[in-house]
C-alpha cells in the first residue's frame, strides 16, 4: 500500500511538473510577445509556389546525406523567427506530454538510439503527423546527414537543422552545441512556426537550397 501510494504521489508530481513548465513558457512567450510587437512581423515567409512545389515523398539517399561541413552559404535555417514563436511552439509540446499523447510505432529503417529515431519521437510529440516523417528526414539528411556537431565553415550554420546564425538554438537550451535533443527541438518548432510543417520546409529547400 504504501508503495502504490507513493507511486501515485509520484505521478501527481510529475504532472504538475510539465503544468508548471508549460504556465513558465506561455508566460515567457506572451512576455517576449508584448515587449517586441507582432511575433512574426518582418519574418520572411515561403510563397505558395515553393510550397506547392513539393511533389511525391522525398526518399534520402547516400549521395544527400553529408556528416561534413556544408560548402553552400544558403544552405541552412535561415529565416528568422522570433523567441517568442520558438517558446509558444515548445509550450505546446509540454502540454501534448502532459495529456501523454501515445507514441506510434517508428517506421522501418529507423535505428534504436540513433538521432533520426530521436527526431521521429520528437515530430510525433510536437503534434506533427506520421507522414510528415520523410520530409524532416530528407530535409535534416541533406542539410546534416542528422550530425548534431556538423558544422558550415563558411556561413557558421551548426547542428542538425543547420541553425543558422547558430545560437538562435540557445532558446531552448544552453547545450545547444552538444545535445541532438536540444537542436531538433528547436528545429521542429522553427519549421512549425515557419512553414507550418515539414512538408512545407522541405519544399522551400529543394526549391531555394535553404529553410
Amino acid at each position: 500500500m504504501a508503495a502504490a501510494r507513493e507511486n501515485r504521489f509520484a505521478s501527481v508530481a510529475g504532472i504538475a511538473g510539465l503544468v508548471v513548465l508549460v504556465v513558465a513558457l506561455l508566460v515567457a512567450a506572451v512576455r517576449w510577445g508584448s515587449s517586441n510587437g507582432d511575433p512574426l512581423a518582418g519574418a520572411p515567409h515561403a510563397s505558395s509556389s515553393a510550397v506547392a512545389s513539393a511533389s511525391g515523398t522525398p526518399t534520402p539517399t547516400a549521395a544527400t546525406a553529408t556528416t561534413s561541413p556544408v560548402a553552400d552559404q544558403r544552405r541552412g535555417a535561415i529565416a528568422h523567427v522570433p523567441r517568442a514563436v520558438i517558446l509558444r511552439q515548445l509550450a505546446r509540446v509540454a502540454e501534448r506530454i502532459a495529456q501523454h499523447t501515445p507514441m506510434p510505432t517508428a517506421p522501418a529503417g529507423i535505428s534504436p538510439g540513433t538521432n533520426q529515431a530521436l527526431g521521429y519521437h520528437l515530430l510525433i510529440e510536437f503534434g506533427f503527423a506520421a507522414d510528415q516523417w520523410p520530409y524532416l528526414n530528407a530535409l535534416w539528411t541533406r542539410e546534416s546527414g542528422w550530425n548534431y556537431l556538423a558544422e558550415n565553415k563558411s556561413s557558421g550554420a551548426y547542428g542538425i537543422p543547420q541553425s543558422l546564425p547558430a545560437d538562435k538554438m540557445a532558446v531552448v537550451g544552453p547545450d545547444w552545441r552538444s545535445n541532438p535533443e536540444t537542436q531538433i527541438k528547436w528545429g521542429l518548432a522553427y519549421i512549425a512556426a515557419r512553414y507550418g510543417t515539414p512538408q512545407g520546409a522541405w519544399a522551400h529547400e529543394t526549391k531555394f537550397g535553404w529553410y
